[in-house]
């Protein structure tokens, strides 16, 4: 699956997706991913162009373990 990318978000429309997902009630919706490949940023407005940069990340050892809880 190489080039694909995704994208958390946790600010969207709960009800507008709980409706055209046909989601029951019941259920919680906590957050949405977008997942694709990803665009030439020259077709993006110059004000959002700069925001395609790298974002720094942790380490892994820092945000995940293995066997027992020890983060």
């Amino acid at each position: 699956m190489s080039g694909w990318h995704t994208h958390d978000m946790g600010g969207f429309d709960q009800e507008l997706t709980r409706k055209e997902l046909n989601i029951p009630e019941g259920y919680a919706l906590h957050a949405a991913v977008a997942i694709g490949k990803l665009g030439d940023k020259s077709t993006l407005p110059e004000y959002l162009q700069g925001r395609e940069v790298p974002s720094p990340r942790k380490p892994l050892d820092e945000l995940a373990a293995e066997g027992d809880f020890s983060l």
